[in-house]
């Protein structure tokens, strides 16, 4: 049978990849664009996917619950200086894997089913399958990974796969900016995950997690926790890229650009699932820096984003920054040390958000794509079936009880509580502020957008007419038929909402409405054993260094709890509560942590339930009763208004900094080239030149002269001895003759004188 899960999730993992093959290749061949077989590849690995779930979830209910599977891909031998160098792939499934491998199947299924309705008669119909194919087959690869280069790999292919949806319609300038931003926006964290995977790999020699867990927790490596902490923090960058936490955030925004069912597949299912996902991975080697690191960079982003999304007129653009601010919320979770609340906060909002793409979608294709919430108004008449399911997923968003936004959210709040306490508050008290601030304005910025869509009267009359005809649907090559009635979509797109709403409730996850832990998904995605121990032992206040930390793991295990690198090896105190035993931490600061968080479980409740009235009543208040008037308030607060409505000026700043920067160097550096390098070339080429000349001139002038010199006077002395020379015995007696009288008369001369 685990032979047989193996085969079933590489089954999993290749469907879509042969949907995208055959859709790539042969979709104007095939009727409809060849849809059927992305729809039908898909809900074949729903089917088997479902089937691991149900006997890994269902059947097995362990925590502890691990399957490997690996082969050697790369043998290099011996090599010289670093010794047997392999490269190994390989597969887990775990309760993680196993729950991931069920959303994302269930959710590019129902994009798939939903696409067949909102794409029909695109230009590139069939090619937007074998897209959202390739897409899926990237994320099913990050989630079966066994180790840090093979989902590097998976993880470079999710970045191409959102290059191509994003851009699908790339005769828009618009579209074709926005994936070039998402492409090397992302390249900038993925450089950065890159260093830290050779950071681990310098040390260990090996990409599998489970050994480089092993190293650590055995003390056998020589870096510094310095040298951990930086590992940890550059593998976030990973993180910070994909799923779009600050600095990096700006470009899931505009990632807009693409249809509406791939932004429900980007912030749902694959791309910014894959950050939050991966910082699961390695979160046993995350240190206690690197994870105060995190806390404040998933806060504050939580926040930042936020504050955006208030003043948002676009629909999606609204949904958008929901997005990036509840990945604020996960990212949080993972560095206040709530592993199991951040994923459950991945699962519940990949649920209500892709119900909320998908519904703003239904309501874009039923307006003939307008997309601007103020021209919009009364379709709760027209849509029932998407006002109610978009009504529940935005319940579930902003956290209202017997939602599982709700069970999610407050447990990340309750960690963030928990964690401000243990590290003695100050500046620590900050990452809860900032995570009741995001929900108070979350539950205000959906109120809003729920009443301008669905309540009052249409609007779509109040548009400036210079606005008309140049909306996306414009722009994808169809006629303005704005004058049409709206109502209600077609089945195809209203069944994946009635689903994903039906996943939006409480009762789906647990049968208590205020969990505190006691659900299904906590009990078997428990917070593993931290393999590095605090730099400050929390009841000794003792330095440790990396090696000692592996120490002190060791000397945690015990027989009842499995101190290992895997999800699951330890459960938080609340899973425990009653048993008359709690879990063995290697950091004392991590097991304080769990315990706070469950003692402010009520406190976070109460909270957070503050926030949402506060927020929603808000929004009444402005958007219903009128009792403030929200466009003499923005002119009241303008600068904030700006500051909010044109998101900070993060896109300006970058703008003015990093790109003008950029662009300022490349031309000092072109000028050097041009001046200094190629001038050096030129006058290292001229001298040369000039020798070369001269040097020409010498060997002909000179050389070639004597040459010519000495031939020229053995020719003429050849030329007169020819003439002594004749061969003639007569000729040589006569000169004879003569050389004899001559040298008589010299001979006689000189006895005269």
């Amino acid at each position: 049978m685990m032979h047989s899960l193996i085969q079933l999730s590489i089954a999993v993992l290749l469907l879509p990849l042969l949907s995208f093959v055959v859709l790539i290749f042969f979709n104007r061949r095939l009727p409809r664009g060849g849809d059927f077989v992305g729809v039908g590849l898909l809900g074949t690995t729903l089917a088997i996917a479902l089937y691991i779930f149900w006997t890994v979830i269902v059947q097995h209910y362990d925590p502890a619950f691990r399957l490997a599977w690996d082969f050697t891909w790369l043998d290099f031998g011996n090599v010289p200086g670093v010794g047997p160098l392999q490269v190994k792939m390989g597969i887990v499934i775990d309760n993680l894997t196993a729950i991931m491998l069920a959303m994302v199947s269930l959710i590019s299924f129902l994009v798939h089913l939903y696409s067949t309705g909102y794409m029909k008669g695109e230009t590139y119909y069939g090619r937007f399958f074998a897209y959202l194919g390739i897409f899926t087959f990237s994320m099913f690869g990050i989630v079966l990974s066994d180790n840090l280069f093979s989902i590097y790999m998976f993880w470079e292919l999710v970045g191409l796969s959102s290059y191509l949806l994003i851009g699908f319609y790339f005769h828009k300038d618009s579209a074709a900016d926005a994936q070039k931003k998402a492409f090397l926006t992302n390249r900038v964290g993925d450089i950065g995950m890159w260093l830290g995977i050779l950071i681990l790999y310098s040390q260990f020699h090996t990409f599998g997690y489970q050994e480089i867990f092993a190293h650590i927790k055995n003390g056998d490596f020589h870096m510094s926790q310095a040298w951990l902490t930086a590992a940890g923090v550059l593998l976030f960058m990973g993180c910070v890229g994909k799923s779009a936490q600050f600095p990096l955030h700006v470009w899931l925004p505009d990632a807009m650009e693409g249809p509406t069912p791939v932004s429900a597949l980007i912030h749902a299912a694959t791309m910014v699932a894959a950050g939050v996902y991966f910082m699961a991975r390695i979160f046993v080697l995350l240190t206690p820096e690197a994870q105060h690191v995190i806390a404040f960079i998933g806060a504050f982003t939580a926040f930042m984003s936020a504050t955006i999304a208030i003043t948002q007129h676009d629909i999606k653009r609204v949904l958008a920054y929901s997005t990036v601010s509840q990945l604020g919320y996960m990212v949080l979770g993972l560095g206040v040390g709530s592993y199991s609340a951040a994923l459950f906060h991945l699962l519940t909002h990949a649920f209500f958000k892709a119900c909320l793409f998908l519904g703003s979608g239904a309501i874009i294709h039923a307006m003939h794509h307008e997309q601007d919430m103020r021209w919009m108004g009364g379709l709760y008449k027209k849509m029932p079936w998407t006002f109610v399911t978009f009504s529940i997923a935005t319940l579930a968003l902003a956290g209202l009880p017997l939602t599982s936004g709700f069970l999610s959210k407050d447990a990340i709040l309750a960690g963030a509580l928990g964690f401000a306490q243990v590290e003695g508050g100050g500046i620590f008290y900050l990452v809860p502020v900032f995570g009741f601030a995001a929900a108070v304005m979350t539950a205000f910025y959906m109120g809003r957008q729920v009443w301008l869509v669905f309540f009052g009267e249409s609007r779509t009359h109040l548009k400036p007419a210079e606005e008309h005809g140049h909306d996306a649907h414009a722009a994808h090559g169809h006629d303005d038929h704005g004058h049409h009635e709206v109502h209600e979509v077609s089945w195809n797109m209203r069944l994946p909402l009635v689903i994903l709403a039906t996943l939006s409730v409480f009762i789906v996850f647990s049968p208590d409405p205020l969990d505190g832990g006691k659900g299904w998904f906590m009990h078997l995605v428990q917070t593993p054993a931290t393999v590095v121990a605090s730099t400050e032992a929390a009841h000794e206040g003792a330095k440790l260094h990396a090696p000692e930390a592996g120490k002190l793991l060791a000397e945690a295990h015990t027989d009842t709890q499995h101190v290992e690198a895997a999800p699951a090896a330890h459960a938080e105190a609340a899973s425990n509560e009653g048993e008359g035993h709690g879990p063995v931490y290697a950091d004392p600061r991590q097991a304080e942590i769990v315990h706070m968080t469950h003692a402010n479980h009520w406190n976070a409740i109460k909270l957070s339930s503050l926030m949402l009235i506060a927020g929603i009543g808000m929004a009444l208040i402005v958007y219903v009763f009128r009792i403030i008037d929200p466009d003499k308030t923005a002119q009241a607060i303008r600068p904030l208004y700006l500051y909010s409505f044109n998101k900070w000026y993060w896109d300006e700043i970058y703008d003015a900094t990093i790109i003008k920067g950029s662009m300022l160097i490349s031309k000092i550096l072109a000028w050097f080239d041009a001046n200094i390098v190629d001038g050096l070339v030129n006058g290292v080429a001229t001298v040369f030149r000039k020798f070369a000349f001269f040097n020409g001139g010498v060997d002909k002038y000179v050389v070639d002269g004597l040459v010519n010199f000495t031939a020229f006077t053995v020719q003429t002395t050849g030329a007169v001895f020819r003439k002594i020379q004749t061969g003639k015995v007569q000729t040589y007696l006569v000169m004879v003759v003569f050389a004899v009288l001559g040298w008589f008369a010299l001979y006689f001369a000189h006895l005269v004188k």
